[in-house]
């Protein structure tokens, strides 16, 4: 079993996997709550080991879930670049009029 999403962000993660059960292929998330040991591990920064990492229990749906998985991405960047709030500073989907933070509206 490798793999077949890996992303720093959890949330994309979670996505990834709530896209894949909602067609019935079963998932789940490696390193879901290792993410946060990896700057405090004897002081140094980290790569991959620790991302979340999302894992399908059977082998044989990994290019209908790899499918899904890219159809989707691809979409949302198509959409247009993501914005940066202007009151909390986070990160959201260029499809977000509020921030999913703080709530606060898209600047013009």
């Amino acid at each position: 079993m490798k793999p077949i999403f890996v992303d720093p962000d959890l949330t994309r993660v979670s996505f990834a996997r709530n896209l894949l059960e909602g067609e019935g292929i079963a998932c789940f998330i490696q390193n879901e709550n290792t993410r946060t040991l990896g700057p405090s591990v004897a002081g140094y920064s980290y790569k991959n080991p620790l991302d979340p990492s999302l894992c399908l229990l059977d082998d044989t749906q990994t290019e209908v879930a790899a499918e899904l998985i890219r159809t989707h991405f691809q979409n949302v960047a198509a959409e247009g670049p993501e914005w940066s709030c202007t009151g909390c500073n986070e990160t959201n989907p260029s499809t977000f009029d509020l921030c999913w933070s703080c709530g606060a509206e898209r600047a013009a």
